[in-house]
C-alpha cells in the first residue's frame, strides 16, 4: 500500500499511515478534560488545528468560560450497569469540576442544580454555570447540537421502518473508505427472510448509491440476511459474531471484501451439521454456500483478515489459524475469546481469562494489558520484518475504554473515556470508538509515544430519546463512519465527514 503524506497536527508532523490519515475536516466542539483552569499554552502550540474563523461551532473548553468571565461546573456519573458478560461499570460519585475562576476578587463556588441555560448561537460561548459538561463525550454531555442530525437508521424493513428484535455486534468492511457492508447480528423476523422467531441471525446491510473517493455520507442499499440455512431454509440455532474483510490496495484502492466469518449453533447450514455445538461458519459476502471451519473444540469467537486469506477462530480447547486450507493450533487451553487481526492476517489480538495478548501466525505471543473485548487495527502497512503487525488494540478495563499502542518497545497504555459497552479501533489504530449512556463517542489522538489529541473528544451520534444507550459500536477504517447499537433497538451510521 502506498505510504500516504504527512498529516500536519498542531507543531507535529508525522506519517499519515501512523495515525490513519488527516481527520475529516468538520467543525469541533473541544473538551476540556485537563486541570483546573490556569495558565493555558498559546494557540500554535495546540494539538489540534484550530477551525477556520467563518465555521460554526460551539467552544466547549473551560478557557472559553474564562474568557466569557463565567464559571464551569461539571461532573461526570455513570451508574452501574451489566450490558456485557464480565463487565460491571460500578457507580461513580458525581464529582464536581473546579469552578472557573471569575473576575470578581472572591468568587462564589458554582451551586449543584444550575439549570443549564437556553441556547444561543453557536458562535457564542455559552453563558453561566451548568451550560457545560466537562470531560470527553461525558455521560451528561450538553451541547446546542443536534447529535442525531447526521446518523440514519441502517438496520430497517423493507420499507425503511424500525426493526422488531434487538440488534448488536455492527461491524464494517475494511475496504478502505468504501465501507460498502456493515455486518450485524438481530432477533428481528421483520429485516429479510428466512429467520425462524427467537432466533439471533447474522445481516449485512450494503451500501447503495455513488461511493466518492473521499467518503460521502453513506446510503444504504439493502439489507440481506446472511445465516441462510441449505435450500434456502431458516437457521435452526442462533447466529452472531460477524467479522468481514476488506482491504486498501495501492494508490488508498478500497479492495471489496470476499468473506464473511461467524458463529452459529445452528445444524443446517452446512453439510455436516455443527458436531461441536458452537462453529465457526464462512460464506463469499456476494452470496454463496456457507462452510463450516473444521476446527477442534466448540468454537468462541472468529476473525478474518482483511485479504481474505487467513481466519484466526478460538475454541475452548485454544486458538487456531486456518490459512490455505490448513489449519493449525497456535494457543492451547481453554478460556481464549475475542480474536481479531490485521488486513494481511500475520498477526492476531485475543482476551484469554480477561488478559489481552497478540499472536504472530507462527505461534509467538505477547502479553499486552489486563482488559477484554480487544479489537486489533489493520497492521504495520510497511512492508518488511513487522509488515502486518498488529500497532494498535482498543479494549475494555474497570468501565473504561483504552487503547494499547503496540509499536515496538514497552506497550504504551491510554484511557480513553468511560463505556458501558464495547470498543472500536479503525485502521490505522488511532482513533477508538465507544459508548458512554445515550452517546457514541469517537477520539482520536496521534499514534506515536506523545498521543496527542486530533480531535473528535466530543459524540458523534447518540441513540434516540426513548431507544436506551449504545450497546455496541464500531468504527470505519478511516473513521468517515460510525456505527452503534441501542440498548431500546436500533443500528445507526453516524456520517463523521469525508477526509
Amino acid at each position: 500500500m502506498a505510504a500516504p503524506g504527512p498529516a500536519r497536527i498542531g507543531r507535529s508532523s508525522v506519517p499519515a499511515s501512523r495515525c490513519g490519515g488527516v481527520g475529516p475536516g468538520l467543525p469541533m466542539e473541544r473538551v476540556s478534560t485537563g486541570p483546573p483552569p490556569g495558565p493555558r499554552p498559546r494557540a500554535s502550540e495546540s494539538a489540534v488545528p484550530r477551525p477556520h474563523r467563518t465555521r460554526r461551532r460551539v467552544l466547549v473548553a473551560s478557557a472559553v468560560a474564562v474568557a466569557a468571565g463565567a464559571g464551569l461546573a461539571g461532573s461526570t456519573t455513570a451508574t452501574g450497569a451489566e450490558l456485557l458478560p464480565g463487565i460491571t461499570i460500578p457507580g461513580l460519585p458525581t464529582v464536581p469540576t473546579t469552578p472557573a475562576p471569575a473576575p470578581t476578587p472572591s468568587p462564589s463556588p458554582t451551586v449543584p442544580g444550575t439549570p443549564t441555560p437556553t441556547p444561543v448561537e453557536p458562535e457564542t460561548p455559552i453563558p453561566g454555570p451548568g451550560g457545560l459538561k466537562a470531560g470527553a463525550c461525558a455521560t451528561r454531555y450538553v451541547s446546542t447540537r443536534d447529535l442525531t442530525a447526521r446518523q440514519r437508521l441502517v438496520a430497517t424493513t423493507p420499507s425503511g421502518g424500525m426493526p422488531d428484535g434487538v440488534v448488536t455486534d455492527p461491524v464494517f468492511s475494511r475496504d478502505s473508505r468504501a465501507n460498502r457492508f456493515l455486518a450485524y447480528t438481530s432477533t428481528a423476523t421483520n429485516i429479510a427472510v428466512p429467520v425462524q422467531a427467537g432466533r439471533r441471525n447474522v445481516f449485512m446491510a450494503i451500501r447503495g448509491g455513488r461511493v466518492s473517493p473521499n467518503a460521502n455520507p453513506w446510503s444504504l442499499g439493502s439489507n440481506q440476511i446472511v445465516s441462510v440455512g441449505m435450500g434456502g431454509t431458516a437457521a435452526d440455532g442462533d447466529s452472531w459474531g460477524a467479522a468481514i474483510a476488506g482491504s486498501t490496495g495501492r494508490n488508498d484502492r478500497a479492495v471489496t471484501p470476499k468473506v464473511l466469518a461467524f458463529l452459529s449453533t445452528a445444524t443446517n447450514l452446512a453439510p455436516g451439521g455443527n458436531p461441536t455445538g458452537t462453529s465457526a461458519f464462512v460464506r463469499p459476502v456476494y452470496g454463496g454456500a456457507v462452510r463450516r471451519l473444521d476446527v477442534p473444540g466448540a468454537a468462541t469467537g472468529v476473525a478474518v483478515s482483511g485479504d481474505s486469506s487467513v481466519v484466526y477462530v478460538s475454541t475452548d480447547r485454544g486458538l487456531y489459524v486456518q490459512r490455505g486450507g490448513r489449519t493449525r493450533r497456535l494457543v492451547g487451553g481453554p478460556g481464549i475469546t475475542s480474536p481479531s487481526t490485521t488486513l494481511n492476517g500475520r498477526q492476531a489480538a485475543f482476551e484469554r481469562s480477561g488478559t489481552i495478548y497478540t499472536v504472530t501466525i507462527d505461534g509467538r505471543t505477547r502479553r499486552i494489558a489486563a482488559g477484554s473485548h480487544p479489537h486489533a487495527d489493520g497492521g504495520d502497512p510497511y512492508p518488511g520484518r513487522r509488515g502486518g503487525y498488529v500497532r494498535a488494540i482498543s479494549f475494555v478495563r474497570d468501565g473504561g475504554a483504552w487503547r494499547a499502542e503496540t509499536i515496538g518497545g514497552p506497550v504504551l497504555l491510554k484511557r480513553f473515556g468511560t463505556t458501558q459497552s464495547r470498543s472500536s479501533t479503525n485502521g490505522g489504530g488511532n482513533a477508538v470508538a465507544f459508548g458512554n449512556g445515550r452517546h457514541a463517542c469517537l477520539e482520536v489522538r496521534l499514534l506515536d509515544r506523545t498521543q496527542r489529541r486530533g480531535g473528535y473528544s466530543i459524540p458523534q451520534g447518540a441513540c434516540p430519546v426513548g431507544q436506551g444507550t449504545v450497546s455496541d459500536v464500531a468504527v470505519s477504517t478511516r473513521y468517515n463512519y460510525l456505527a452503534f447499537t441501542c440498548t431500546g433497538g436500533g443500528l445507526y451510521l453516524h456520517y463523521v465527514g469525508p477526509k
